[in-house]
């Protein structure tokens, strides 16, 4: 039996649609683990002036983070990539040791909080919190613009490593690094 094109085109739809393709990357090839992506920052700059919001939109102080490590995951609801990889740092989260290490999940949406909850709760991420960011401001306060990009803090609030791109955060390999930083 001769295939048409159309046959052709919805076999591979179907097998893009497949879960084993959930977390390869471009071309089918395996996401890395996050731990693996990450890079040390020397001499890192300060987070404390970042601006933060809630999901009221009220201002956050990133003092409040200070006595940890701090997964800052910068991400954004249309940002393919993010939403790819929000349903393993969710996953990551509910494992992490939160003495030692804290998430905090800051997107990017010119929609405001309203949407990001409403996305988060379209793929049954129901227990991270909302907190919203200025692009401008974390350029300037990091020098960080990519989307994904997580910036780890040290315990007084100073980039120590950035981990760039859709990432894998919930293996072992990654856990095991997070939860052995010291505080």
């Amino acid at each position: 039996m001769k295939l048409s094109r159309r046959h052709t085109l919805l076999g591979l739809a179907a097998s893009m649609a497949s879960p084993a393709f959930a977390d390869k990357g471009a071309v089918g090839t395996p996401l890395p683990f996050a731990a693996d992506l990450a890079q040390t920052v020397e001499n890192g700059p300060s987070a404390l002036a970042l601006k933060i919001k809630d999901e009221d939109k009220q201002p956050v102080d990133i003092a409040n983070w200070l006595g940890s490590w701090t997964l800052l995951s910068f991400w954004a609801p249309w940002c393919k990539q993010c939403r790819n990889e929000m349903p393993s740092i969710a996953r990551m989260n509910r494992q992490l040791d939160h003495k030692r290490v804290r998430l905090l999940p800051l997107a990017f949406d010119w929609r405001g909080p309203y949407f990001v909850r409403k996305f988060l709760d379209e793929i049954n991420v129901t227990d991270l919190p909302v907190y919203m960011g200025d692009g401008e401001n974390l350029d300037a306060t990091l020098g960080l613009s990519r989307l994904p990009t997580t910036a780890i803090l040290d315990p007084e609030g100073v980039l120590r490593f950035t981990i760039a791109g859709e990432a894998i955060w919930d293996d072992e390999k990654t856990l095991t690094w997070l939860n052995s930083l010291e505080i």
